[in-house]
């Protein structure tokens, strides 16, 4: 295991290189078999390699056309390393965050929302659904479940349709109790039929899709979310510090 993780690093380099060298924003890289010809590798370790660049943002990749690199438009750095709205966090980028879309519902509770809330499998929830733009383009898709009631109090997450309410400030209100710690489990995926339809990618482009849990004094859990965010827009950046990492919302 250790000499392939090694093989993948060199060969990721190797790439890294020859990009920089060859090729600038836009162009259109040569197919897996001819990058395995050059760097001397397999194709499989070509296309975990490709994978790997598109994931950090290098490349693009679009099933059926092509891998190109990274047309060089400024991506908004966001810290996931402090419990702080998304809205404050792009803005404090000097860029501006808008909803581009919005709406709150009741909807079956998914099984890992029931199971943390304590419900009973499909038990009605409220379902937050936010599409969030920067400088007017979509970023971040982010899908929220909280109880309908928290503590004997019915719960009302309508204000959360305006990009003037977000979700912690929203909870510190409604349930008396801010979130204390946020867990978020972050994956690389390639956009499906429905982020292609929220975030206007390409079939097979390259996102980051996290789980995040938000709790309260006690490790009360006060909601369960999905965020699923474009890496050509906005960069997630961790700091490791004393505290340990928790998230953005």
């Amino acid at each position: 295991m250790a000499r392939r993780e090694t093989a993948l690093q060199t060969a990721h380099g190797r790439l890294r290189e020859l990009i920089g060298r060859e090729f600038r924003s836009g162009d259109k890289l040569p197919n897996e078999r001819e990058l395995a010809d050059r760097l001397e590798v397999s194709r499989a370790t070509v296309r975990e390699v490709l994978g790997q660049l598109a994931a950090e943002g290098m490349v693009t990749r679009t099933w059926g056309i092509g891998t190109f690199v990274h047309d060089g438009a400024e991506r908004v750095p966001v810290s996931i390393g402090d419990v702080t709205a998304l809205r404050d966090r792009i803005t404090a980028s000097g860029h501006r965050p808008t909803l581009q879309d919005a709406a709150v519902s009741r909807a079956k509770c998914p099984a890992d929302c029931a199971k943390l809330f304590g419900l009973q499998p499909e038990s009605e929830v409220w379902r937050v659904d936010r599409l969030f733009a920067v400088d007017g383009v979509a970023a971040a898709w982010i899908r929220d479940h909280l109880p309908l009631r928290f503590d004997g109090r019915d719960l009302d997450p309508s204000g959360l349709v305006s990009i003037d309410l977000d979700m912690f400030e929203f909870l510190a209100t409604a349930t008396g109790m801010p979130v204390r710690r946020a867990e978020i489990d972050l994956a690389a995926v390639l956009a499906d039929e429905e982020a292609t339809a929220r975030l206007g990618v390409a079939a097979g482009h390259p996102l980051i899709t996290g789980t995040q849990i938000g709790y309260g004094a006690g490790g009360a859990p006060l909601f369960h979310g999905h965020i699923t965010v474009r890496t050509d827009v906005l960069t997630l950046r961790i700091s490791r510090g004393e505290m340990a990492p928790q998230s953005v919302r």
